[in-house]
């Protein structure tokens, strides 16, 4: 009962940069009226909102907000200037649920994770996609679970290329996992964002703007933790609430002793209409991904 429900709700949500697709590109209206973002709040405000903030020891002042996004724009860069391609193990449990009803749709499967570097253009346009374990391309169905996709290159709010379209606000000092770290808001500028979220539901799509928190390392701008928020319901595809939490750790491949950092650890939670869901994404086991010709039986998505 509860797959066949679902099947008719063809429920998907894809986040942040999939394959090329011209609606990326959408710019999202001005919209009046607008909700104060992460940035306009202060931080008693922003801690109600966040509750990881509660601890937080504010900034006095914003004049360290120049060199930290400088530097962590650097890292940034630098990131996706030297970007291999990678792929990993990962591990999704994923539920949907309608408070109040019995209808409720849970999902658990372990997947291998590609992230490759666009062929042709623009470095900051990852692929990312996930593939059995026979390297054949896979497409989690809608009517399973609420498809979330795109973490590896989420830091890209924070490229020195794009830092324009979004507004930011040094918040201060808090741990993370009993790690120093500066704490930065940020709020894309409608009108003016480039790199949009994606959303689909059912035969309707929309493009919405994030805002959000990053927890960066003080010592080599590194982001540890990222956050990213919806800035305000759409009604288009009935997306109400909308919340990634990302954890990331440096990974040292074997081959050549490159390291990334990647994430770890990602949580979607979220509300479309009167369905709310949660999905928990685990990787392990980074390791270099070749692609091979088509007439060697694998190539990536076009």
């Amino acid at each position: 009962m509860a797959n066949r429900n679902m099947g008719r709700v063809a429920l998907i949500l894809t986040l942040f940069m999939l394959a090329p697709h011209q609606r990326l590109e959408a710019q999202v209206p001005e919209s009046h009226g607008a909700p104060e973002t992460y940035v306009d709040m202060t931080p008693a405000e922003l801690a109600k909102q966040v509750s990881e903030l509660k601890h937080l020891m504010p900034a006095s002042s914003q004049e360290m907000l120049p060199e930290i996004l400088r530097r962590v724009g650097a890292t940034v860069a630098d990131f996706f200037d030297n970007f291999s391609n990678t792929t990993c193990t990962e591990h999704v449990i994923s539920a949907v649920d309608v408070p109040g009803e019995t209808l409720a749709l849970h999902y658990d499967a372990t997947l291998n994770y590609v992230a490759l570097v666009k062929r042709g253009g623009d470095n900051t346009r990852l692929e990312e996609y996930r593939t059995d374990s026979k390297g054949k391309v896979v497409h989690l169905e809608a009517q399973r679970t609420v498809v979330t996709i795109g973490f590896v290159s989420m830091t890209v709010h924070f490229h020195p290329r794009f830092q324009a379209d979004s507004r930011f606000s040094f918040l201060g000092r808090e741990k993370v996992a009993g790690q120093d770290a500066y704490l930065v808001a940020f709020a894309q500028r409608p009108g003016v964002a480039r790199r949009t979220s994606l959303v689909v539901f059912k035969d309707r799509t929309a493009s919405v703007l994030v805002q959000g928190v990053a927890w960066i390392d003080p010592l080599n701008f590194r982001i540890l933790r990222l956050r990213t928020d919806i800035e305000r319901p759409d009604s288009t595809v009935s997306l109400v609430r909308e919340t990634t939490e990302i954890d990331y750790f440096q990974v040292t491949f074997k081959q050549g002793g490159k390291s990334l950092w990647l994430p770890r650890r990602v949580n979607v939670s979220g509300q479309m209409g009167r369905y709310t869901y949660q999905n928990l994404h685990s990787y392990s086991n980074y390791r270099l991904f070749v692609v091979q010709t088509e007439e060697s039986g694998s190539r990536p998505p076009s």
